[in-house]
This record gives structure tokens, sequence and C-alpha cells, in this order.
């Protein structure tokens, strides 16, 4: 991947070699093309219905987009943050949220974070106890986290990555398995990192969603086919889940605190005549980094025990 000045969007090349997988959910080879209206290359399962792209880069290709101008560029609404960093505060709000939930199902013990980007998270989840460890495949992030923070965090994906089977009391993937190439090899990794007994808690866009379907190919989660690889809905992954030792404890639709202005933008997908008149608002009050928690019932997140 070229190397990239601040500002600019990550993209993979288009000369890279791109092959088609079969369905990560049940192995058919069997599919047909899914909203190819959006021009991201989704295909659906032809036998279970799970919707991913194919053709598409291999692993090594995919994950060269996180570098540090994933976290930094001018088109967010495609690919990547606007400014990741800036909006520490308000993911750090978020986190807190996602931790109070996650203790209902399990006490502070060992966490693995996967995709624990620059590490807001297990910062706040060692705050409340946690003894935390993270790991992403963008060195960029993994690097942030260990000079901020002194945090424990691994460069690598989790299929990669050595560590100790049953070691761990949850394992926490945020906005992460959709990203990944084989998300069912994740979940299983998962199972055997935790012990038994132990919490997985993961949240995804929900591709069977109200607003997903109201949207169609303007929905928000359909971002660059490749960032986003795979579309669950709560059905396909619950099925994963069932499938590699886990059960289902708690479904919800989240959502996390965003400046007034980002709000207004995405709005702007959908309703541009009522963005601009936010925007007029925003300018005269001074609100445009003022924080709101949006839920657009969009994101869904699972929480699943260990059996």
């Amino acid at each position: 991947m070229a190397k990239l000045t601040a500002g600019e969007s990550p993209r993979v090349r288009e000369d890279v070699v791109r092959r088609h997988v079969p369905c990560n959910l049940c192995g058919s080879q069997v599919r047909q093309p899914y909203c190819p209206e959006n021009g991201l290359g989704l295909v659906q399962c032809g036998n279970c219905g799970f919707v991913y792209v194919s053709p598409r880069p291999d692993a090594e290709e995919l994950y060269a987009l996180y570098g540090e101008t994933y976290f930094h560029n001018n088109e967010s609404g495609v690919v990547g943050y606007s400014n990741y960093i800036k909006d520490e505060p308000n993911i750090r709000r978020t986190s807190q949220r996602r931790l109070k939930h996650l203790e209902q199902f399990i006490q502070p013990g060992k966490l693995l974070d996967v995709g624990c980007a620059t590490g807001f998270f297990i910062d706040e989840a060692s705050k409340r106890g946690w003894q935390v460890e993270g790991l992403d495949v963008s060195s960029f992030s993994v690097r942030y986290a260990q000079e901020h923070f002194g945090l424990t965090t691994y460069h690598g994906s989790l299929t990669s990555l050595n560590f100790e089977a049953g070691a761990y009391d949850a394992v926490t993937m945020w906005d992460v398995i959709e990203h990944v190439p084989d998300p069912a090899a994740y979940v299983r990794r998962a199972a055997e990192l935790l012990r038994s007994g132990g919490v997985i808690s993961l949240a995804t866009p929900d591709i069977d969603s109200l607003p997903a379907r109201l949207a169609g190919r303007r929905w928000v989660g359909y971002k660059l086919s490749e960032e986003h690889v795979y579309y669950f809905s709560v059905q396909s992954l619950t099925r994963m889940l069932n499938d590699t030792g886990f059960d289902v404890v708690n479904v919800r639709h989240i959502g996390k605190y965003v400046p007034l202005s980002l709000f207004r933008d995405r709005l702007g997908m959908y309703f541009p005549w009522l963005a601009k008149a936010l925007q007029v608002g925003e300018k005269a009050l001074g609100l445009s980094e003022w924080a709101v928690y949006i839920n657009p019932f969009d994101i869904v997140q699972v929480t699943a025990r260990k059996r």
C-alpha cells in the first residue's frame, strides 16, 4: 500500500488480486449479488443468507488499511475516522457505558480487547479493576497505547498471536468482527482463550436493522468494501456464536457519544435539508463539538457466555 500524507483516505490498491471466498458462516460457494447499486461488491450466500464481500483482497492487503491515516483522514464517511485521537473524551464516555453493561454478566477480571485501537477502552477498563491486554493489526495504534498509557498491547491479528488458553474472563470486540478476513476463526479463538463461563461481547453494524432496511444503499454501515467485509444480522451473529461454543445472554442496539457536527454529517447522508438547518444552528450557538449520545439502532451488541 502506498504511503499516504496527512488527511488522505486509506484505500486498497485497485491493481491487487481479488479472489472469491466461501461463506464464512456455512461454507457454501453459492452466492448472488446483494444491493449491487451501492457498488461495494457485496454478495449474499445462497444457502444461509449471510452478506459479505467477494471477491476481495487477501488479509495482508486488508490489514494494510489500518495505518495512521485510517485514524485521521478527510473521508471518514467512506473509510476510517476524521480524527480518532481528538475524539478521545467521547470514546472514553462510550467505553464507560459499555463496561457497566459488561459487568452485569462478568465481574472484573482478565480482559482481552481485540481491535483495541489506541487503548482508550482498555485504559478505562483498567481504572475499573480489570487486568487488561489489547491487540490490533495497526502498529500505529498499538504503539500509541503503549507510549501514552503504558498499556500491554500486541501488534497482530487474534489468529496469529499466541495467548494462554483459558486465561481470560472476558474478550471484547468493538466494531471489529466486520473487518476481519475470517470472523468465525476469531470467535473460535476467543472461545479457546476464555475460561469456562467467560464472556465475549462484540458490536457490529446490523444489516437487518430498521435503519439499514429503510436507507437501502445509502445506509452508513455500507462503508468502503475493503474495510467492512462482512455484514451481520442478529441471526447470523447468534448462529456463529452458538456454533463455536457460546450461549447468547444479551442482545441490544447501542450508540455512542459523538460531536454534534459528526451526527449532523451522518444525518446529511439521509436528510441533507435537515443537516443544513442543524449546521446553521450549530454555528450560531457554537455547539459543533458538543457531545451527544446517539443511538440509531443499527449497531448491535451481542454478549455471550462460553459453555
